[in-house]
């Protein structure tokens, strides 16, 4: 049941306040200005440019550039940190999960979610000419980054799913937007962490994984994915303008900004959005939709499908 990773403790913060940390876009900006206008030491192939503290790319063309470029960029990256830093404060009053929250996410039975794994899925660890076939027939389907979610790199699986998982991982996503909305906070993203597993692949995963199951995996059937509750990722699209006038010949630069930006905010805000995902999924479990337990060696939520959307692509 348990995700890609190696074992990890859960690593989420939160309360934190955002003026300190989001301050520092005044130095991040001094670095991208010099990326862009091709300052010493943060060019292309540089040590800082290969620590990914500033954005790669060619440098923009000095004759598009307005001759207060410098100062404007400045300007568009303290907006944007304005922004990320109203948007977490959206947060601070929220609640956490509380006990008796925790214990909903974590009653569900591993041996009743293998049965559900078994009725419902394809059938246990299929090869890698199966895993074709099957696309082929439409039983599974990618799992791609959407509007609702990202999937990590995914070391030990492979980002399928049976069809109706899919449908029932879109409708938590809608309501986690909902929920998020409802509190005038961008629609942040799930992460997935791990999906179908070959027996190669669960094998594999014991290796560096401790709580990887030695026996049948409901991963092993495309019915199973692991949803991260110590991070989320930024939202599809921009929480600010990243095309202001003025800046356009910037426009990259600032989406990767506003992008880390993004993520910063989700990173401190993690025990939160946990809470909101949270109960989303105490909902859908109790809807009959899904199965959940909320593991303690790894922070996700391991998710198993309980009922089919689209009993047209279960098995005759």
């Amino acid at each position: 049941m348990n995700s890609d990773q190696p074992t990890t403790p859960d690593s989420g913060t939160t309360g934190q306040s955002a003026a300190g940390p989001l301050r520092s876009g005044v130095l991040i900006a001094t670095l991208l200005a010099a990326t862009l206008f091709g300052g010493a030491g943060c060019g292309p192939g540089s040590e800082a440019h290969d620590r990914g503290e500033v954005p790669r790319g060619e440098a923009a063309d000095p004759v598009a550039q307005p001759p207060d470029a410098d100062s404007l960029l400045v300007r568009h990256l303290t907006r944007i940190d304005e922004r990320m830093a109203a948007v977490d404060s959206l947060f601070q009053p929220l609640p956490l999960l509380r006990s008796a929250q925790e214990a909903a996410l974590r009653q569900s039975a591993y041996g009743e979610q293998l049965a559900r794994a078994r009725e419902l899925g394809v059938g246990r660890s299929p090869s890698a000419d199966q895993l074709d076939a099957l696309q082929g027939q439409g039983r599974l389907v990618p799992l791609s980054d959407s509007t609702h979610w990202v999937v990590r790199t995914l070391n030990y699986s492979e980002p399928l799913v049976v069809p109706a998982l899919r449908a029932a991982l879109t409708r938590i996503g809608e309501r986690f937007h909902a929920r998020l909305a409802a509190i005038g906070a961008p629609p942040f993203r799930l992460e997935v962490s791990s999906a179908l597993r070959t027996a190669a692949d669960q094998r594999a995963l014991r290796r560096v994984n401790a709580n990887a199951a030695s026996g049948a995996s409901t991963h092993e059937y495309g019915t199973s994915v692991d949803l991260a509750y110590s991070a989320f990722a930024a939202p599809a699209t921009p929480i600010a303008d990243v095309q202001p006038e003025g800046a356009a010949w910037a426009a990259d630069y600032l989406r990767r900004y506003q992008d880390v930006a993004a993520g910063r905010v989700a990173a401190r805000r993690a025990l939160e959005l946990k809470a909101i995902l949270g109960e989303v999924l105490i909902e859908v479990q109790r809807e009959g939709l899904v199965m959940i337990t909320m593991e303690r060696r790894q922070p996700v939520f391991h998710l198993t499908l309980a009922q089919d959307l689209l009993p047209q692509n279960r098995d005759e």
